[in-house]
């Protein structure tokens, strides 16, 4: 009914906000695997994938949209039960609705009602979920009002982008779980991830791998510090197709990959190794 924007990039498995708030949850050390605890992982999934993908793409690339001209989507409300139709409620729900006769608009309004129904939905399900996704949202809110500053920066957007998906996604499923509590060991390699994705964002060409291979030691330095050498091990394992992959970064058009198809490829073998050292230093 709302719409919500999934971060599939077109193919399965590369929702990588719902792997981040996997991966803090297990990294918590908090997550039991009961009902209870599954319904709040499967809400904050919703949350940070769903919601605040939607809120990134209305707030960061609205201007792409309705601000020059292109049709916005907007969502279609049930009427609310109770309340005469020609009340001042009932006249601002139809509104958020979009009930003027169309199904798509192209004007500024079109994407300010959008926006205000997500925060509708977005403010609603962090008041269920607690303390912890009130202020992760907050905190997502206002990386997404920047990021349209920083977005013509390839490091800047690459960053504030990585912060969204992974940082924020990541800090929302830990603090579910453990609270307000910090340790070190999980939060270096949840770090380790938005480096690592802000780098493959950032990639051009063959320029930058450098730091992508950074990025990927820094959980594997984690798991070796914590002592798990068979969780070390399969997330070595996991980081071989990615870097098999780089042979053909920047080799041109024929059998050669963009730095696009390179992270496109490796995201489901990053993600993967993500679950496992979030398991080991839970």
């Amino acid at each position: 009914m709302l719409g919500l924007r999934v971060w599939l990039a077109r193919q399965p498995f590369r929702l990588a906000p719902a792997w981040a708030t996997v991966a803090g949850a297990l990294a918590s050390g908090g997550l039991r695997w009961q009902r209870k605890d599954g319904l709040l992982l499967l809400l904050a999934i919703i949350l940070a994938d769903g919601l605040w993908g939607q809120l990134w793409t209305l707030l960061v690339r609205q201007h792409g949209l309705a601000w020059e001209g292109h049709a916005v989507p907007t969502a279609r409300l049930l009427p609310l039960p109770y309340v005469a139709p020609e009340s001042p409620v009932s006249r601002l729900w139809r509104w958020l609705a979009g009930d003027a006769g169309q199904q798509r608009e192209t004007q500024p309004t079109a994407a300010w009602r959008a926006l205000l129904m997500n925060l509708l939905f977005t403010g609603g399900l962090a008041l269920l979920l607690g303390p912890a996704a009130l202020v992760t949202t907050a905190l997502a809110l206002l990386i997404a009002s920047l990021a349209s500053v920083l977005l013509p920066r390839r490091w800047g957007g690459a960053l504030a982008q990585s912060l969204f998906e992974i940082g924020l996604a990541w800090l929302l499923g830990h603090l579910l779980f453990a609270g307000f509590a910090w340790p070190v060991l999980p939060l270096v390699v949840a770090a380790g991830y938005v480096l690592l994705q802000a780098s493959s964002l950032a990639l051009h060409g063959r320029r930058g791998l450098w730091l992508v291979n950074l990025a990927q030691l820094v959980p594997l330095a984690c798991l070796v510090t914590a002592e798990q050498p068979l969780a070390a091990g399969v997330l070595g394992i996991t980081l071989l197709t990615p870097l098999a992959w780089q042979t053909w970064v920047g080799q041109g058009e024929e059998g050669g990959l963009d730095a696009r198809g390179y992270q496109k490829r490796a995201q489901i073998w990053w993600w993967a190794g993500m679950l496992v050292a979030a398991w080991a230093v839970g």
